[in-house]
Formats: structure tokens, sequence, C-alpha cells
């Protein structure tokens, strides 16, 4: 039991709670002990300390801080300031359900003000629609076979017409009356100052203008509809088997139904010129129409056909080219050939007569000359390589089946841009009825060799290498690709070791770039497809980069009288045993193998410059 000094103003009433606090101290056990005396006992004396705690004001008394009632009624025991918070908290409660409710009333007066409103602006939208299109009011269809002597009698007049297209000549049909719309301002023209423009001034201006707006329009839906059509037909001719011709002819309306339709789309008073007007002119004014908008599809669908026809061979051209999947077809370079007056080059012979039969240790008679052939250098499918003898000096001669001089034209033109053309070969072309024969000399003073016959001297392959660098460097500066690069295919010209001028004896797989534009990755290269299945090349990599990778072979070939063999590394390419290469030759094959996207010409130009300072 907590003892308090009495609060100011304290009543019977605390002092008597007090009481039944000592009361509720008591435990459980001593309160079943008690007997009735006891307790009045007990009462007696609590009554003595209430009064005496009455006459002493300011002494301190017994308090308690329970609540009589639940004491009472054996619940739970709160304290004053826990009742306090109950009663706070379901005051807050009864607040909260008194808002939520006053909401939820506004929320549905908002939404039936919506409605309304809504309701409202929907007849206010007919009323105004209603006033600007007045509809066009009813044909009336008025029988007029009564009596037949009435009939012969009255004369028709120019609102009837007899309909004689369904009749017989002695018959006398049902006629149609069109009764159009009366205009708005016909009762205010009579009414109108001098000097006022009219409406029907007004409405013709703006007429006028609404038809030219209309002919704009319809001239740019015709010209959709005819791109539309174009490429339908397009689709059709790829594809026939797809779409089939779904057309339906038009409607055929009758003379009755036709009136209908046309007298319901003049539903504007502009369009209608009071009674100056009868349908017998409207009808002719549409049939007019009619004839010229079918003349003019007449020659739109003149020009729709000439814009086909162009289409279509812009498309044959299209397939044709996209066909073409091998850029090393002899008809395609057959067809690239004639582009250019080749046949009148001195160099170029015809010969009349088919392929004559070329092996080893045989002769070969071409254009008056006589060559012995000693030995066969390449023989691939039909190609053939050749070395042979005329005149006490050594030339090559490539056989192959194949009546367009692709290599005649492939070796002019690196000799045309080529700086040192005074150290290269000679050569001279004959053509055959289904072949041709190509002859390398050299010129006086110089001598031919292959690049392969060269042993595994270091300094030679260096001076090689220098040199090989130099023709490709050149072959891609006049956008040529050589594309198959190899020992057995290079043959040096020169009167020295240091000045030898390499060139390719074989231009089967080389491609102009400049002719073959739609050639833009290794992946359309035939050539370049063992090293895309090896992963040493991306189908999307540059063409040139074939080229780089023809290189590296041809000097580890040189360097190691073997087969390349590359493996990867993480990221990059490199050789197998490349430890046995020095630093020089090891950055060597690292750029060739690894180009990136660097380009092919300045990969070439920095290991030509590093090889020149060792080697040259």
């Amino acid at each position: 039991m907590r003892q308090r000094k009495p609060a100011r103003g304290c009543d019977e009433s605390g002092l008597f709670e007090s009481c039944f606090g000592l009361l509720h101290n008591t435990s459980g056990a001593e309160m079943e002990g008690l007997s009735v005396s006891s307790l009045s006992a007990n009462q007696s004396t609590v009554q003595v300390n209430m009064g005496a705690g009455l006459h002493d004001g300011g002494v301190a008394s017994q308090w308690s801080p329970y609540c009589k009632e639940d004491l009472m009624r054996g619940g739970e025991e709160l304290c004053f300031e826990e009742l306090r918070a109950e009663r706070y908290n379901q005051q807050k409660q009864k607040e909260m359900e008194e808002k939520m409710r006053h909401l939820k009333e506004q929320q549905e007066q908002l939404s039936q003000e919506l409605e309304e409103k809504k309701r409202l602006l929907l007849r206010k939208s007919q009323q105004i629609s209603n006033v600007d299109q007045p509809a066009a009011a009813p044909f009336k269809i008025l029988d007029e076979s009564g009596s037949e002597e009435s009939v012969r009698k009255s004369e028709p007049s120019s609102d009837e017409l007899p309909d004689d297209v369904f009749l017989r000549p002695d018959e006398k049909g049902l006629c149609v009356r069109v009764q159009f719309p009366t205009r708005p301002d016909q009762n205010h023209q009579q009414n109108r100052p001098p000097g006022q423009p009219s409406r029907t001034e007004r409405d013709l201006r703006a007429e006028r203008d609404l038809r030219a707006e209309r002919e704009l329009r319809a001239e740019q839906d015709l010209r959709t509809e005819r791109d539309l059509r174009t490429e339908r037909d397009l689709r059709t001719e790829r594809d026939p088997d797809s779409q089939e011709s779904v057309s339906q002819p038009k409607k055929q309306l009758s003379p009755i139904e036709e009136i209908s339709v046309e007298a319901a789309s003049l539903t504007s008073p502009g369009e209608l010129s009071g009674g100056n007007f009868s349908p017998l002119d409207q009808n002719q004014k549409l049939d007019q129409n009619q004839e010229q908008e079918q003349n003019q599809e007449q020659d739109q669908d003149q020009e729709q056909n000439q814009d086909q026809e162009k289409n279509q061979d812009q498309n044959q051209e299209t397939l044709s080219q996209s066909h073409a999947v091998d850029p090393c077809d002899p008809e395609v370079r057959r067809q690239l050939l004639d582009l250019f007056d080749i046949t009148s080059s001195a160099n170029l012979h015809s010969e009349q007569r088919p392929l004559p039969a070329v092996e080893e240790c045989s002769l070969l008679d071409l254009g008056g000359d006589t060559f012995f052939i000693e030995s066969r250098l390449l023989d691939r499918h039909s190609v053939s390589i050749f070395r042979a003898a005329a005149d006490n000096q050594s030339v090559f001669i490539k056989v192959e089946r194949c009546s367009a001089p692709w290599d005649f034209y492939l070796f002019t033109r690196l000799k045309e841009n080529s700086p040192s053309a005074d150290r290269a070969a000679l050569i001279s072309c004959f053509l055959f009825e289904d072949g041709c024969v190509t002859v390398y000399t050299p010129p006086a003073d110089h001598q031919l060799t292959v690049v392969a016959d060269c042993g595994p001297d270091l300094a030679r392959v260096g001076v090689t290498a220098v040199r090989l660098l130099e023709l490709v460097l050149q072959l891609h500066g006049c956008s040529l690709l050589h594309a198959g690069l190899q020992p057995g295919v290079l043959a040096s010209c020169g009167a020295a070791a240091n000045q030898d001028w390499l060139f390719p004896l074989d231009w089967s797989s080389s491609l102009d770039l400049d002719l073959q534009k739609d050639v833009r990755s290794v992946q359309q290269i035939p050539s370049a497809q063992g090293y895309i299945r090896l992963g040493l090349l991306q189908p999307a990599d540059p063409p040139h980069t074939v080229d780089l990778v023809g290189v590296a072979e041809t000097i580890y070939f040189l360097l190691t009288n073997s087969e390349m063999k590359p493996e990867r590394h993480g990221s990059s390419w490199t050789l197998k045993h490349s430890d046995v290469f020095t630093s020089t030759w090891r950055r060597f094959f690292g750029l060739l193998l690894n180009a990136g996207g660097r380009s092919s010409i300045s990969i070439l130009s920095e290991l030509k410059d590093q090889l020149s300072e060792l080697y040259l």
C-alpha cells in the first residue's frame, strides 16, 4: 500500500475508496479466514480513521489509485490513467466512424451529380447535332395508277418522271419524287438589304473550298491505295500460292436505290441550288463525274502497271544479286568483266579452239611460242599451275577451266597501282572456248622463283615477310582481296634477293571490292569458312582479315616448314610452341591473328616498319 498526500479538495468519496483499497490489498486466504465480526470490527476501525482524517486536513492519509466500480465487479484492475486513455480511445473511434460516414455520404452525392451532368451534356450534344445537320426529307412513292382516263388526260409535270426502266412501253408504273429539304435562308433572301452579300455566295465560296479540300484528300487516298496495291501485287507475285484473288464485282443498284443514295449524300444546303436543279440534271452531273472518275482510274491503272513493271525489273535484279552467294562464281566474274574492254589489251589473245591438254614433260604451243612443261606446282579442282621453260628462261603457266580472264584483270590492276612496276613480271593470257591459259614471264635480267622453295633461312624469311606485307598493302590499297595466300601460290621476280617483287600465281579466290560491293564480311568469302569454323574469324569480321591470317600462315610455314595450328588462350589467339620464336615474331603473329577492330592497312604498315628495320 502506497502512502500519498491527499490532493487538495479531497472529499469523503476519496477516503471511502482508500478504505476499500485496504480490503483489496488483503490476500485471498486472509479474507477467507475472517469472520463477520472481524469484518465489522475492521469497518469500524476504518471509520475511525476516516473521521480522524477528516478532522486533520493537513495530515497524510491513505489513498488508493484503483476504481471502486472495477473492484466490486471483479474485473481487471485499472488505474485512473488507464481508464482515461480508454475513454479517449473510444471517443476518437466514434469521431472516426462519424467522419467516414460523412465522407461516404459526400461521395454518393458527388457521383449522383456527375451522372446528372453527363446526362445533360449528352442531351445538349444531341440537340446541337440535330440543329447543325438537318436530315433530308424522306422519299415519297406515289401511286398514280388510279384512273386510266385521268392519267391519259393529265400531262406529267416536271416533278413526275415516268419510270421506263423495268416497264413495258404500254405500262404506267410508279413515279419517284425526290423532295429536297428547304433552304433555311430562302425566306431571308427576299428581305436582304441591297449591297449585302447573300448567303448563297458565301455558301458557294465555302463549297468551292470544301470541294478543293475533298479533291486533295481523294488524290492522297488514291496514291496511298495505289502504293498498297503495288505492294500487295508484288507480294502475290513472290508467293502466288499464299494469296488468292478475292475480288468481288460491285453490287448493282436499281435506279430508285441509286437516286436514294445520291439524295441522301446531298445533306448540306450548299450543294443544292433552290429550284434550279432537278433530279434529272443532278443525275446527269453525277454521270459525268462518274465518267471522269473512270478515266482517271484507267490512267492510274496504266501508271500503276508501268510502276509495277519497273518494280518487277528492280526486284529481279535484286534477287539475281542476292542469289549470287558465291562471289567467286565464274558466271559472276564474267558479268563483271563485261563492264570493261579487256579484249582490247595487247597481251590478251583469243584462240578459236578447245583448251589443250597440258601434262608434265610435254610441249605446249601458245601464240607461236613453244613451252616445255617441266613440273606441276599446284593441282586443285579446275586449276593447275606448271613450271615451264621457254628461250632458256623459267616461266609459270596457269591452266584453268574458265574462260573469264579474272587473273589477267586483277594482275593488271595490281601492276598499275604498284610503285615498283618495273620489277614486276610480264603477263599474257590466251582465251580458249572452254578455258584460259595465263603465262608469267620475267623481264630481262630477272628470274622467277617460288616462295616455297626458299629454305628456312631467318634473314631470307624476314625479307620475304617484308615483301609479302608490301604486296598485301598494295592489294588492300586498291580494294583488292586475295583471300588465298599460301607459299605454293606466291612467286618472286627480281635480280637480287632484297629486290624481289612478290606476286600471286593464282587468283581463284580473289575479289575486287570496288565491283563486288555486296561483300561486306568474311562470311561471304568461300575460302574463309575454315577459319570461321575454327573460331579464328567471326562471321561479321571485315573481309580484309582473311588476308591477315593468310600472311600469318605463309610466314609460319616458311619459318617452321609445317602447318600453322593456332590455339585460344582466354580471349586471344596464339600459336603452339610459340616460345621458340623471338619476341618480334610473337608480336608479329599476335597482331595478325588478333586484329580486333583495327584496319588491315594500319596493322600491315606497323609490322612492315618493324621488320624493315631488322632485315632490310
